[in-house]
This record gives structure tokens, C-alpha cells and sequence, in this order.
């Protein structure tokens, strides 16, 4: 009634665990010639146990406590019985036990994992347009080529790298969040494309002057915008 539904589901199983501890200490299946009625009252308290379980269980479980009931060859088992200690009545014939639930193996984890993350990508949408933008607004942006002559991580960040870029105008200085996707040393000689007059500013006490252009895949990774073959470092891209 307070929507405490973690805790009520916790409270339920702990009613599942004493079922389980009961049988384990009673072990019926070992009295069962010496004590046959000793096993007979182990099964009733047990199966007592169970159509209480059938009754709690159904705002959470709807169709497995049907087919439960089903089982126990009973129409409903209403919340409102719950706590009863005679919930199935004495001489009540109940139906044949089979399971509610199959094991689930870690193949299929592992395919329903790989599906799900297949659907993810497959889905992923992607960014709307931008704001139009004339052509003049364009030929503002200076994008050029340049090559990555050294890089490092900047400290106490996890997703900063520091690098130094050889324009064929300057060597200069850009930081740039791709530490998660690209190691440092993987990085040096790769020829890139950034944007140069990009107004510079200050990244954690580093002066960044300009941008390195990236592109996200649909796994959500950014990779390098390079040309497909090698241009002198300055080449204006237009």
C-alpha cells in the first residue's frame, strides 16, 4: 500500500527461505520409511508454505502464480488469504509439480546481453540538424590538417588529453576529451583535421588553441576525422 515494492518483495522471499531452511532440516526425503507420518506433516506445513507463497508472489509474478495455482489445482489464492496456516484445505488434491522457472544458462545471458546491445545501436538516434548557417558563416571556420606530434594525458582527468599539433603554420597545443577512446601513444604521427581559428581558451590551466575534429559511431566511440591520404600539414579543408 506504501509502494515499498523492494521490501515487500524482500519480505516474500525471506517467507521462500524459511521454506527452503524447513526442508533442508527436516530432510523428509530420508524419514520417509521410517517416519511416514512424520513426512506427511513436513509436506503439508511445506506445501502450506507454498500456496502462501502463490498468494503473495501474484502482484509481482502474475502469470507464474497462475500457473502455480494451476499446480495446486486451485482457482485463486487471494492476498486476502495470506498468513492462513491451513490455506489449502485438508484433503485437498493438489495437481502435478512441475517447474515454474528454468535455469538460465550464462550462453543465453551472454546472447540476450548481445541482442540487447545490437537493438541499442541499431536504435541509437542520431542528432538533429543544427541551426542553418549561410555560406559566409562557413568560410569563417579555418579547418585545416595538421599532425599530432606528441600527447598525454592531462592530470587528475580522466577524459583530457593534452596534444601537440603541427599545423604547418605553428606547432600548437589542443585539448581534447577523447582520453577513453584513443591511448596517447596510439595518437602521435596520425594526421587529423582541426579547426585553427577557434578562439583559444584555458582547460584546466592549459591554453587550447583550436579543436581536433571527431565523429561519434553508433557504439558511442569518437574517431579521428582524417584525410584519406596524406596532405601537408596547413591543407585548407573547404
Amino acid at each position: 500500500e506504501k509502494f515499498r515494492f523492494k521490501e515487500a518483495q524482500q519480505e516474500v522471499m525471506e517467507i521462500a527461505r524459511i521454506g527452503d531452511r524447513y526442508l533442508t532440516a527436516t530432510e523428509p526425503w530420508k524419514l520417509f520409511k521410517t517416519n511416514p507420518e512424520r513426512v506427511e506433516t513436513i509436506l503439508n506445513v511445506a506445501i502450506q508454505i507454498v500456496g502462501n507463497l502463490a498468494a503473495l508472489f501474484k502482484p509481482f509474478l502474475p502469470k507464474a502464480m497462475a500457473d502455480l495455482e494451476k499446480m495446486l489445482q486451485v482457482e485463486t489464492l487471494a492476498w486476502e488469504n495470506a498468513g492462513e496456516k491451513d490455506i489449502l484445505k485438508a484433503g485437498h488434491q493438489i495437481g502435478k509439480a512441475q517447474h515454474l522457472f528454468s535455469k538460465i544458462e550464462d550462453s543465453q545471458i551472454d546472447e540476450q546481453m548481445a541482442k540487447l546491445e545490437a537493438s541499442k545501436n541499431a536504435n541509437k538516434a542520431l542528432e538533429p540538424l543544427k541551426d542553418e548557417v549561410t555560406f559566409d558563416e562557413f568560410t569563417k571556420m579555418d579547418i585545416r590538417t595538421a599532425t599530432i606530434l606528441a600527447a598525454e594525458k592531462v592530470k587528475k582527468t580522466k577524459k583530457l588529453l593534452k596534444i601537440e599539433l603541427d599545423t604547418g603554420l605553428d606547432t600548437r597545443t589542443v585539448v581534447s576529451g577523447i582520453a577513453e577512446h584513443y591511448k596517447p601513444e596510439e595518437l602521435i604521427g596520425k594526421q587529423v583535421c582541426i579547426l585553427a581559428n577557434l578562439a583559444p581558451r584555458k582547460i584546466k590551466g592549459i591554453e587550447s588553441q583550436g579543436m581536433i575534429l571527431m565523429a561519434e559511431d553508433k557504439e558511442g566511440s569518437l574517431k579521428l576525422i582524417s584525410p584519406q591520404d596524406a596532405i601537408n600539414n596547413g591543407g585548407m579543408i573547404s
